[in-house]
């Protein structure tokens, strides 16, 4: 203190609670009163200093002393926590101050013992500790991930572990038989041994004692392990190994049946347990049962999946699933044909998958029919070409099936790749194309071939094939080209001095003109020629090819090395396109000489073989034409066929419909009808029952009407009868028509006109007011709240735009495509208001008949707008 000195020695002998004075700035003890000593048991013939105030060293050791005395002031009290391990005294509470006796400071600490509090609020803060650990865990129960588990188990057996002073604290689970049992968690204090890993599937049948009572679901509690009956040797030897002196076994189930049991070991003392102890594990023990019954179910349930995956996976077609057209899930097989990943495939659409051109001359589009008639239940087979992801197509036999989870309608796709099998198919088409060569008799001739090709009279494979026979028999290079040079066949023994010439840009183009020019010469004069090339000065020779009176190509054959080719000449040319000396000279010399005789001999070999290819090209052209009209007559027929059965399919798609939608207004007519025969009625019921059968008989007037409409129109028998009229008048009337249903549906219906009080356009007043009628009926139809607006604005001095927007459902974009169809109403059962969905298919005719073009934007949920722009003076 500044302003006091105090006698040090009488305040600590004088106090009446145990009092230590410790001396700045070491700390050591410099006072020690009787109080103390006794409190702390200590010898009066010995030094302590402040480390022996301070064991605890986890808590409060020395150097936190000395900072905490460091920061004290003259004239301050301050109480603190003293935390000590001397005899029983754990907790202590002391009172601390520095004085000044004149000569130095000394820190004052008067010590109280709250271990008990302290203990008792250690105790509470465990129990609540354990009481939310509890409240987690039943929360947990159906929200933790399965893989988890296990480490939340792990944290709650340590819980547990401190809550009850345990030493170790462990989970057993049985197996499905109940023959094993394994130790599959484990928590242990800092100085036990943990035994987990020697206690995995030890028979149920060791530890006789511990059986009966646990497979018999009841609990075993050893205070201490001497009260084990004499019988249970192998438990005593095992609790005598581990150290145990208490232990506690709680079992747990499902239903009826044995899962496993929580058990904890005390090693260091016993432990006595109290029912509310073990009705606390017990409720734990129920909860640990939960969470293995749901690891075990998920296991089962991946299980499952992954074997039906192998499956999936394992099979030898291509598999895909959809919803909704979209594809979802593939299996490796189809991701092999497609080229792809399931990341690339998920989420593209049929018509995506599809190529452009498909069998019979379908369009992408009408996949949605298969898939759609599948989604009805129809399982579907057809054709189809693949679109892969390289930008490859391949030819598939496709089935559908669908099935269906819960309220989600799947539908599964069978791919199976047939292009080998039709490119078999073609090559026999091909083979008994060149069978049927003999009989070109039959066939007329053809009288314009200018347009022919090498290719487009001959096979390639059959020109390469002959081309490599003859060099192979002559030892001569040769080559098929066209008539501007351009080689058709690849070059058969071509001399390594012309193959390097033909390896620069140069070298290749002179080459295909000296070609060209040859091949020109020996069409003049129909027949073969040689001359030397412009290139490198070897001999070569060619051969016109003439269908039908027409060029289409050459044989050149050639490469041949005179007599008299100089070397130097050569070299000067090869020189000039950059190629080595060395590597000319050197095959130079390795060419063969071919006598002028024998070469001529070969020119005349060459001769007879393209007149025989000539004629062969002939009887091909005539055989193409056969076999051509023979195709185009069969696809005619077929499309015929096709036509025929889609026209019946569509029959009955109509009937069906058809006998739907008038039944129902006729069963109203019919059974309101008979109601008004009864003599009960009253005179509200009898208007009641003639409103509804006047409603019903609207009803099937305006069935009756769509269908002579749409027959009409399909029959050609519509006629437009034009005259001038008002379309502000025309739309007054509209509103006035729709106002009452729109207002009745709390929808605000709004005619824009401008602010015009007239407008005369000369066309078809009926038609016009029925495609307006029945777009403003549709929005009024599919929305809900908000409001429907039509009108007409001028686009031009000749045109004129109407347009019906609303605010209700919206069409999805897959069908915007499909609402002008006949017949085609909305799937889902939110969207669908009866109909016979031929309502949008004589609008749009209409609107052609008007001279203009129908069109429609739409957004689910935010909804659609038509719109048509015709003509002010229909002609």
């Amino acid at each position: 203190m500044a302003s006091h000195q105090y006698d040090i020695n009488l305040l600590v002998n004088t106090a009446i609670e145990p009092m230590v004075a410790f001396e700045k700035p070491d700390y050591e003890v410099a006072f020690v009163n009787d109080k103390a000593h006794t409190f702390f048991n200590l010898n009066k013939s010995q030094t302590y200093t402040l480390r022996n105030f301070c064991s605890r060293a986890d808590v409060f050791n020395e150097s936190a002393a000395i900072d905490f005395f460091n920061t004290l002031k003259q004239e301050q009290e301050v109480v603190k926590d003293w935390p000590v391990r001397l005899r029983k005294y754990s907790w202590l509470s002391a009172y601390v101050q520095l004085v000044n006796d004149g000569k130095r400071d000394l820190v004052l600490v008067v010590f109280r013992d709250n271990s008990e509090a302290k203990e008792s609020l250690l105790k509470l803060d465990k129990m609540i500790a354990y009481r939310e650990m509890l409240d987690q865990l039943l929360a947990y129960n159906t929200n933790v991930n399965v893989e988890e588990i296990p480490q939340i188990i792990n944290e709650a057996l340590a819980k547990v572990g401190e809550y009850f002073s345990c030493d170790r604290s462990y989970v057993f689970q049985y197996s499905s038989d109940l023959k094993y049992k394994s130790n599959i968690n484990e928590w242990c204090a800092n100085d036990v041994i943990p035994y987990i890993d020697e206690l995995q599937n030890l028979p149920t049948s060791s530890f006789p004692y511990l059986k009966e009572k646990l497979l018999n679901m009841e609990h075993v509690c050893l205070n201490d392990i001497n009260e084990l009956p004499e019988n249970a040797y192998e438990e005593r030897d095992e609790f005598a190994k581990e150290g145990i002196q208490s232990i506690l076994m709680i079992p747990f189930s499902e239903g009826e049946k044995p899962l496993g049991f929580i058990g904890l070991d005390h090693v260091h003392m016993q432990k006595h347990w109290t029912e509310s102890e073990i009705l606390n594990l017990k409720l734990l023990a129920r909860t640990f049962a939960n969470y293995l019954v749901r690891v075990r179910n998920e296991r089962q349930i991946i299980d499952s999946r992954n074997k039906y995956r192998i499956l999936f996976d394992a099979a030898n077609d291509g598999i895909c699933v959809f919803q909704n057209g979209i594809c979802i899930e593939a299996n490796v097989k189809a991701l092999d044909e497609m080229h792809c990943s399931i990341e690339d495939l998920a989420g593209k659409s049929t018509v995506e998958l599809s190529a452009t051109v498909q069998p019979d001359g379908k369009s992408p589009i009408y996949s949605k029919v298969y898939f759609s008639e599948a989604e009805k239940g129809f399982p579907q087979s057809f054709d189809w070409r693949i679109r892969r992801f390289d930008g490859s197509e391949f030819d598939a036999e496709i089935s559908l099936n669908r099935f269906k989870k819960d309220d989600d309608t799947f539908v599964i796709a069978v791919l199976r790749d047939v292009s080998e099998r039709k490119q078999t198919i073609s090559l026999l088409l091909d083979n008994q194309k060149h069978l049927k060569e003999e009989i070109d008799a039959i066939v007329n001739p053809i009288n314009d071939a200018s347009e022919l090709t090498l290719l487009s009279v001959f096979e390639l494979g059959q020109l390469q094939k002959m081309q490599d026979a003859f060099s192979f028999a002559t030892g001569i290079s040769s080559m098929i080209t066209d008539t501007e040079g351009k080689p058709i066949t690849r070059v058969s023994f071509s001399n390594n001095v012309c193959t390097m010439v033909r390896s620069t840009l140069e070298g290749q183009r002179m080459c295909m003109e000296s070609s060209k020019v040859l091949g020109n010469e020996a069409k003049r004069i129909l027949k073969p020629v040689s001359s030397p090339c412009l290139s490198c000065g070897f001999i070569d020779a060619a051969s016109p090819i003439i269908v039908d009176g027409h060029h289409i190509g050459n044989w050149l054959i050639g490469q041949v090395r005179p007599d008299d080719l100089d070397v130097d000449h050569l070299l000067n040319y090869t020189r000039s396109l950059g190629l080595n000396d060395k590597d000319i000279i050197g095959d130079f010399k390795d060419l063969i000489k071919i006598a002028p005789e024998h070469f001529e001999k070969i020119l005349n070999l060459l001769n007879v073989l393209t007149i025989e290819l000539s004629a062969m090209g002939y009887k091909n052209l005539k055989l193409a034409k056969s076999v051509s009209e023979h195709i185009s007559m069969e696809r005619e027929l077929r499309q015929a066929k096709q036509n025929a059965e889609e026209s019946d399919r569509l029959k009955s798609a109509f009937l069906a419909n058809l006998s739907h939608e008038i039944r129902t207004p006729m069963n109203g007519i019919v059974g309101f009808s008979e109601l008004l025969q009864f003599d009960g009625l009253t005179p509200d019921d009898r208007r009641e029952y003639v409103k509804l059968i006047h409603q019903s008989s609207s009803q099937l007037l305006n069935i009756i009407n769509d269908i002579i409409d749409i027959s009409k129109i399909e029959s050609g028998q519509i006629d437009v009868r034009s005259g001038y009229f008002d379309l502000v008048k025309t739309g007054t009337d509209l509103k006035s028509f729709f106002i009452d249903t729109a207002h009745s549906k709390g929808i605000e219906l709004i005619f824009e006109n401008g602010e015009e009080s007239e407008y005369e356009i000369y066309s078809d007043e009926v038609k016009l007011r029925q495609v307006l009628t029945n777009l403003i009926s549709n929005a009024v139809k599919f929305t809900s709240a908000g409001k429907v607006v039509f009108g007409y604005a001028e686009i031009d001095k000749k045109l004129l735009e109407f347009y019906v927007q609303d605010s209700g459902i919206g069409i999805d974009a897959d069908d915007l495509d499909l609402i002008f169809d006949r017949f085609w109403q909305a799937k889902d059962s939110d969207v669908k208001k009866g109909g016979t969905g031929l309502g949008l298919a004589i609008t749009k005719a209409y609107v052609e008949l008007l001279g203009g073009f129908i069109h429609v934007e739409s957004k689910r949920d935010k909804g659609t707008r038509f719109s048509f722009r015709i003509p002010k003076v229909l002609k």
